[in-house]
């Protein structure tokens, strides 16, 4: 079926040639009229199978699909196949090459016979010449008259991932990775996003496409390359409204500055016009990373407050222990002094008993007490309760000879 032109203008002529040769019963020859006959009914016979293949070339009901299958045929007899000239490995392996970028993932009949299957995750943008034709999804497409391919959408999740560098309130740089997931807006919203059905909005095709049109630069710029510099711009921003160790300060829940980041920069990235028909459905940062230099400066600087906070800290305890010391001693006092009057009062009553000698056992009688009390020995150093014991043991002795 590839002869082409050349091969229905042979069978013609030889048509034709068979019916000038032929001659009827009596011997007479057909030669001109029988010639033309023979002619027009290879012809004819051409057009009226290519009317019925026709039905059966496209799997499309109808008479679109009639229509359609037969231009196709049409265009393959009437339309001569190109000829490569003679040429060296390199400019065929060229050749076989020079493939539009946008329809490497696309059959070779789109090329061919402006036809073919796309996969289940594909769509296609369509346009005649600069202006949005229609989008095509998954299944057999036929390219319209003027009809060429934009661009093959792939309808499944993208991720993307951008290194960020940023500096923060206090002017500490800081770098980090910032992950975005997302993928055309689908016209079923009750889909969970990672459903491996693959519907698709018409109206956000016409748009990604739309916005694959401009240009950066020498080549244009694809829609799914679009979206993470624009989250790693506002993530450069968020980062400068905070302090470094604002970063390193989480909630009970175990959730910081970075988690409502993300939140804001999803936000930001679903209402942006520019992005539209696309889908955000999440963005993700990694932890901050710091230079040696900014590394080494923070635990100093972390250490520093350490020591300080444990300098304070000694510096309270020791004064709770100075204070406790001096309360325990002020009731040691008090409990001797009690004590003595107590007895000074019991002596007068008993006209016997010696003044001196009744207040000195008395105030060895209280210096024992307070020495066997746990509070005042956990406070009282042990030398000074030795000293003590010691006194009140003398006293004793010279309360013993004066008696002798």
């Amino acid at each position: 079926m590839e002869f082409g032109v050349a091969g229905l203008v042979v069978a013609v002529i030889v048509a034709g040639a068979i019916g000038f040769v032929l001659h009827d019963a009596t011997g007479f020859p057909f030669g001109q009229f029988g010639m033309f006959w023979w002619a027009t009914a290879v012809f004819v016979a051409f057009i009226l199978g290519l009317l019925y293949y026709a039905i059966f070339v496209l799997p499309i009901p109808g008479s679109e699909g009639w229509a359609e299958g037969l231009r196709l045929l049409w265009r393959n007899y009437l339309v001569a196949p190109r000829r490569p000239a003679p040429a060296t490995r390199l400019t065929r392996a060229k050749e076989k090459t020079a493939v539009p970028p946008h329809l490497a993932n696309l059959p070779p009949s789109f090329t061919s016979l402006r036809s073919g299957i796309t996969r289940s995750h594909q769509a296609l943008a369509l346009v005649k010449g600069v202006q949005f034709s229609r989008a095509v999804g998954a299944g057999f497409v036929v390219l319209y008259k003027g009809e060429a391919v934009s661009q093959v959408i792939d309808l499944r999740r993208h991720t993307r991932s951008q290194r960020v560098k940023a500096n923060t309130r206090d002017g500490i740089p800081v770098e980090l990775d910032i992950f975005v997931l997302f993928r055309i807006l689908q016209d079923d919203p009750q889909l969970a996003p990672d459903s491996d059905v693959y519907p698709f909005d018409s109206e956000a095709i016409f748009q990604v496409n739309y916005a694959s049109s401009v240009s950066s630069g020498d080549s244009l710029r694809r829609w799914s390359n679009q979206v993470t510099p624009r989250a790693a711009a506002l993530l450069a921003n968020e980062i400068a409204a905070f302090p470094l160790d604002e970063f390193y300060e989480v909630d009970a829940s175990g959730i910081g500055p970075l988690h409502d980041i993300r939140q804001r920069i999803q936000r930001l990235l679903a209402q942006n016009e520019q992005l539209s028909g696309i889908q955000i459905l999440n963005v993700g940062t990694s932890s901050l990373y710091l230079s040696e230099e900014v590394s080494a400066q923070r635990i100093k600087q972390w250490q520093a407050r350490w020591q300080s906070e444990i300098l304070r800290r000694q510096a309270e305890a020791e004064a709770d222990a100075e204070s406790r010391l001096k309360r325990a001693r002020a009731r040691a006092q008090i409990e001797i002094i009690e004590s003595i009057t107590q007895n000074i009062l019991a002596m007068r009553r008993d006209a016997n008993v010696k003044l001196t000698e009744v207040v000195t056992l008395r105030m060895i009688e209280a210096f024992e007490k307070a020495v066997s009390d746990v509070s005042t020995q956990a406070l009282i150093p042990q030398p000074l309760l030795t000293s003590m014991v010691d006194s009140s043991r003398e006293m004793l002795t010279w309360i013993e000879e004066d008696r002798t």
